[in-house]
């Protein structure tokens, strides 16, 4: 037998064995993980015991060391970092940690790392370090934040965004100046931040990098200490060189539904840019002000049909008022411009009501009538049919004579 037999011969034999030997490994390490997750669910589980909650941490410890005792100091630290993890649990595995490990502090690990394992050491750490609200914790945060790695940096952010010590704010201030992260990462934890941030991001409106400007637009609005007044600098933002600038200061100016705002709001109405004339929509609606209904009307007839659906949506938003301003429409040359008004009186729910009532009526108001047939005409043929469906089959036969005698004959039988 040549060696190449003997090759191919023991080779698959070899593969088989080393994949054997591979699986028979994943399943021995998978078992043990799951046996150390049972095991400390029992620690935690006996540390939430009424009995253990009013004895000492160093009574506790003593409860709980046969069972963590069989631990890892990694599966330790998992359990400490979980937020899940109750008060006194956590205080007990902390103080364990403590004990058992006294040559690796947590503290040192939450300031560096070189390998994988070390990052998520390190992470854990500063997850530990900021429950326990360490004395050196907001400096390990800072330094974290300041990290080129992503993953330090984004555990680092959602603890100082979650902090109620003021210098988190300043942190996430600092870092979002210096945009060595995406500035959207940062902010959604400024977003959250418990703290007051508005006066800390005024100056800020006017900085020179239009990002900073974005955000900080953005963010003074989710700020419940935000004062009144505070529109008048962001009012200047509406003319701002870069249309995502402009669109922030429109949408939080709607959210603080202030009194100047809505005058301020409606030459956006007519910007260049498409999302900046919807935002503007959007954020008159939401300050609720019915006497610019015709002006975001208009947009009914734009070309971009996001700001068709802003328009739609924001005269949907202000209720059934409008209807005025919308029966013009339904007689507009434009086609879009009779299509949107039709489908908002359709949304607010005033086509359902009148071709209802009329229906079954013996004698339909000829003005009710003429206003139903100006509304479905600028609807269409769908949006007729959808009249007579929604009815159902036996109010729906009486919508179809009514639809039939005031000149829309091409509604097929329910």
């Amino acid at each position: 037998m040549s060696a190449l037999d003997i090759l191919l011969l023991v080779g698959p034999v070899a593969a088989v064995m080393a994949w054997g030997a591979l699986a028979l490994h994943v399943i021995r390490v998978q078992r043990e993980r799951v046996e150390a997750h049972e095991l400390m669910d029992v620690v935690v589980k006996t540390l939430q015991l009424d009995e253990m909650r009013h004895l000492s941490i160093e009574t506790r410890i003593q409860r709980i060391k046969p069972l963590v005792d069989r631990a890892s100091r990694d599966m330790v630290m998992l359990v400490a970092a979980n937020l899940e993890t109750e008060r006194e649990a956590f205080e007990a595995l902390y103080e364990y940690l403590l004990l058992r490990w006294p040559e690796r502090p947590v503290v040192r690990e939450a300031s560096a790392h070189r390998t994988r394992r070390e990052k998520w050491r390190r992470t854990a750490s500063l997850r530990i370090l900021a429950r326990l609200q360490h004395a050196d914790v907001m400096d390990l945060l800072e330094h974290a934040a300041a990290s080129p790695d992503p993953d330090v940096a984004s555990v680092a952010f959602a603890l100082l965004g979650r902090s109620h010590d003021p210098r988190a704010a300043d942190v996430l201030i600092a870092a979002l100046l210096t945009r060595r992260h995406p500035a959207s990462r940062v902010a959604v934890h400024l977003e959250q931040s418990p703290q007051p941030i508005a006066e800390k991001l005024r100056p800020l409106l006017q900085h020179p990098d239009p990002v900073v400007r974005l955000w900080s637009a953005t963010l003074v609005a989710s700020d419940t200490h935000t004062e009144e007044g505070f529109e008048w600098d962001l009012i200047p933002l509406l003319d701002d060189e870069d249309p995502r600038v402009r669109k922030a200061a429109i949408g939080s100016l709607g959210k603080m539904h202030g009194s100047i705002a809505g005058e301020a709001a409606l030459g956006l109405l007519r910007d260049p840019v498409p999302y900046v004339r919807a935002h503007a929509a959007r954020a008159l609606a939401e300050m609720g002000r019915t006497d610019m209904a015709g002006d975001i009307a208009a947009l009914l007839g734009d070309a971009d049909w996001w700001v068709r659906q802003a328009a739609k949506e924001s005269l949907h938003a202000m209720g059934a008022e409008v209807w005025r301003v919308l029966m013009p429409c339904l007689e507009h040359p434009d086609r879009f411009v009779r299509n949107g008004a039709a489908e908002v009186f359709q949304n607010l729910g005033i086509v359902d009501s009148l071709i209802v009532m009329e229906a079954a009526s013996d004698g339909p108001a000829e003005r009710k009538i003429e206003m139903l047939r100006q509304i479905t005409s600028a609807g269409g043929v769908r949006f007729a049919d959808s009249l007579v469906e929604r009815a159902g089959p036996v109010v729906g036969a009486r919508i179809r004579q009514l639809l039939g005698k005031i000149g829309l004959e091409h509604v097929e039988a329910y």
